[in-house]
């Protein structure tokens, strides 16, 4: 007889695809990652940190929560550090919602949310986002009722890339003031301060923003998130969080990173102004349907998405297949540097004869 809950042992672990993934053999346009590396000064604070034997200690976080408060524009006892962002995530939903509960979680989306809504033996509802219409906001409003517990709102949406505004968002917040508002702003640099609710945490004791340092700050190997609420729920979180969760190097080289942060936003810049805008045209010239993207990755819908992954890998290229709300396979193709992109328009007009791809047709959301 097993000890484990049952809800949990139905459970199925999320397994990203990683085998494989050899940056020496493989342009890797396949995790939404920063895709080339952090500058020296970053790499430098760490090795300066390892050579002076400090690893045998506990980790000392000194200023680093009031740096990324500051980076953030909000208060010291308003910003929470975290595992990666994921562990943000994990712990509100932990925190918030009652077993047997619901969770709104439009797909297609990021799978850790309904990992962590499952683990908390939690009801998923699931309207769904729209290539033309975006997010589905009146559908949301309609599916909160009393057993809501959470609403998840991806901004801007992995994998379509789809942006939500902040007035969608602050609709919901006041339409279930009983809910946890749950926000990811996993890509919130390429999306910009405009559509952010961070703005807006003292407004509304409901809302939750995550972030993460491992997109285009380019550390997503040392796992630091943070998470962005009125102080109360930061004091209640910060029960639930271990005290030497984050490990030291992520501070040592966040540091580093605020300190001299202009690579972040020439990479930005680069992706949002010249890459991504050079490909959308590419795909378009070619007829292929596309969603449109407010962050550094673009799902595209192709003839034979698996066959044509596979081409692109033997072109020395990683993309990731996705599935689409509606189970279609589409391709989620992450947007880098202007010669990386040059280099899979390349491959592609070497592996597509013609190009063109259909949209999905339209079914039921599950």
């Amino acid at each position: 007889m097993s000890v484990i809950k049952e809800h949990i042992r139905a459970l199925k672990p999320y397994v990203p695809p990683l085998e494989g993934r050899d940056p020496a053999k493989y342009t890797l346009l396949d995790f939404n990652e920063r895709t080339i590396p952090v500058p020296a000064h970053v790499t430098d604070a760490l090795k300066r940190y390892i050579d002076q034997g400090g690893l045998q200690r506990y980790p000392s976080y000194g200023d680093m929560q009031a740096k990324i408060a500051e980076y953030a524009g909000v208060r010291k006892e308003e910003c929470m550090f975290t595992n990666g962002s994921d562990q943000g995530i994990d712990l509100i939903f932990r925190c918030c919602c009652e077993k047997g509960s619901e969770a709104i979680i439009p797909p297609p989306t990021f799978a850790m949310y309904d990992q962590a809504a499952e683990s908390e033996a939690l009801v998923i509802r699931r309207p769904c986002f729209d290539r033309v219409k975006g997010f589905p906001l009146d559908d949301v409003l309609a599916t909160v009722g009393p057993k809501t517990s959470i609403v998840v709102i991806s901004n801007p949406n992995n994998p379509t890339g789809t942006p939500v505004t902040r007035d969608a968002i602050l609709t919901i917040c006041r339409k279930a003031p009983h809910c946890a508002i749950l926000v990811d702003e996993c890509y919130y640099e390429f999306m910009g301060p405009e559509e952010s609710v961070s703005r807006d945490i003292g407004t509304f004791s409901n809302l939750f923003v995550c972030r993460t340092f491992s997109k285009t700050w380019g550390i997503p190997s040392l796992r630091l998130g943070y998470v962005l609420t009125q102080k109360a729920n930061i004091d209640a979180l910060t029960c639930v969080r271990g005290p030497y969760d984050i490990n030291v190097l992520a501070g040592i080289a966040l540091n580093a990173a605020l300190a001299d942060r202009q690579y972040v936003w020439d990479f930005v810049e680069e992706v949002n102004k010249k890459s991504k805008p050079m490909f959308e045209d590419y795909l378009r010239s070619r007829g292929i349907v596309f969603w449109p993207t407010s962050a550094n990755f673009i799902f595209c819908y192709f003839d034979n998405p698996v066959g044509l992954e596979q081409g692109i890998r033997s072109k020395g290229i990683l993309v990731r297949p996705k599935k689409d709300a509606v189970g279609t396979m589409g391709l989620r193709i992450t947007i880098g540097t202007v010669a990386q992109m040059e280099a899979l328009i390349k491959a592609l007009d070497e592996l597509l004869p013609n190009g063109r791809a259909e949209p999905p047709a339209k079914r039921p959301c599950l």
